[in-house]
């Protein structure tokens, strides 16, 4: 995650977890995390305490939040972790609103310049957001698009009825 406080000053987030499975060698050809790189690593629980502290009461800014909101509010209840934050932002929601050729976020960055070194890398996708959602704040054409996360609620519950618990020991 990056954070970017009013005054404009930058501070970053990033942990990996202990998984409750192997990592499928198609995951780890997208994101380059292999099992050795999380073996020792701490389980959710500890790490999710950690990223709503460092968010504190921050709007959730991310490409695709109707994927990545939901399983981010399906932890956090599941772990009973509770958070400040109130509402997202989708950065796939304003490239649709613009009409943009190819809104994925690789394309975004090719078009608008943007250093993208390592895609389908939390910290790396997370920059490259924070710059897309820059380019189209600056831009101003289109209202923000402003989500809350309690919308988020009833999915999260659907997909915690759905899913076997990944709660870690």
């Amino acid at each position: 995650a990056v954070k970017v406080d009013p005054d404009q000053k930058e501070s970053t987030f990033q942990a990996l977890i202990k998984p409750v499975s192997k990592i499928s060698p198609k995951i780890e050809a997208i994101t380059g995390i292999d099992n050795g790189m999380v073996k020792d690593a701490p389980a959710l629980k500890p790490t999710l305490e950690k990223f709503v502290e460092f968010c504190g009461d921050a709007v959730i800014v991310a490409h695709n939040t109707d994927f990545d909101v939901p399983w981010l509010m399906t932890s956090l209840i599941r772990h009973q972790i509770e958070y400040e934050f109130k509402d997202s932002i989708c950065t796939l929601v304003w490239a649709r609103k613009h009409k943009e050729s190819s809104c994925k976020l690789g394309s975004l960055t090719k078009k608008f310049q943007i250093e993208h070194t390592q895609a389908h890398r939390a910290l790396s996708d997370a920059m490259a957001t924070k710059h897309v959602f820059f380019h189209y704040k600056q831009l101003n054409a289109f209202k923000t698009p402003v989500k809350p996360l309690s919308e988020y609620i009833p999915l999260s519950e659907r997909l915690i009825n759905t899913f076997k618990d990944y709660i870690q020991p």
